[in-house]
């Protein structure tokens, strides 16, 4: 399995905060480290993930995509949709959540109209990201070429709309973000306003694991 190096890991963890400012941070509801996390039955790197997210002090529900409906979302405070769900099983009413939403599924920000029904794939054999806005919190500080992979692997990316925040893109490729999100109130691709911050970041994928 391919393992995301600590830098990557960091980030990650700093992106389930949904990139909370200082006010936010002071005024955060007493829900906002309750987190759903949406993974299929047997996700290869869920509990890897779980486990970091517990480490940072959040209260980790876990459900599968089988059962997963969007009203689930009441009262936690982010939701979290791994890579490994199959997207079509995943209520397409979560676009309209006010929980703010982190995907690391490809498929499923094209569902939520994130980018376009075309607009994400995959790449290969790639170890390292751009980092292009490095001043933005869903940054966590890094700046430049990351090195996110200990040896090269798949990365999935997306096209977003022009009213998304992009922080990271593949190495040489501006147009693939790897890392992106839409603020509260920002239109997606669809001209709908976002209802809550949601975040597009891709996490690492065993090897011979098949797309949904």
């Amino acid at each position: 399995m391919k393992r995301v190096t600590a830098l990557f890991v960091i980030v990650i963890l700093l992106v389930s905060m949904m990139a909370c400012s200082s006010t936010e941070t002071a005024t955060a509801p007493s829900n906002a480290k309750k987190l759903l996390y949406v993974k299929k039955n047997e996700g290869s790197n869920d509990p890897i993930i779980i486990s970091h997210l517990k480490k940072l002090g959040y209260q980790v529900m876990d459900t599968t995509d089988s059962v997963f409906k969007a009203d689930a979302a009441n009262g936690y405070g982010v939701v979290f949709i791994s890579d490994s769900v199959n997207s079509s099983r995943i209520d397409a009413q979560l676009k309209s959540s006010t929980v703010p939403v982190v995907y690391a599924k490809t498929q499923s920000v094209s569902i939520a109209g994130l980018t376009g029904i075309l607009d994400y794939g995959e790449l290969n054999d790639v170890n390292t990201i751009q980092i292009n806005d490095n001043k933005h919190p869903l940054a966590a500080g890094l700046k430049d070429r990351v090195i996110v992979y200990n040896s090269n692997g798949k990365m999935g990316y997306a096209i977003p709309g022009k009213e998304a925040v992009i922080i990271a893109t593949a190495q040489g490729d501006d147009k693939k973000a790897v890392i992106f999100g839409y603020e509260k109130g920002a239109k997606n691709v669809k001209n709908e306003p976002i209802p809550a911050r949601q975040v597009f970041f891709y996490a690492c994928r065993a090897r011979n694991e098949p797309d949904r």
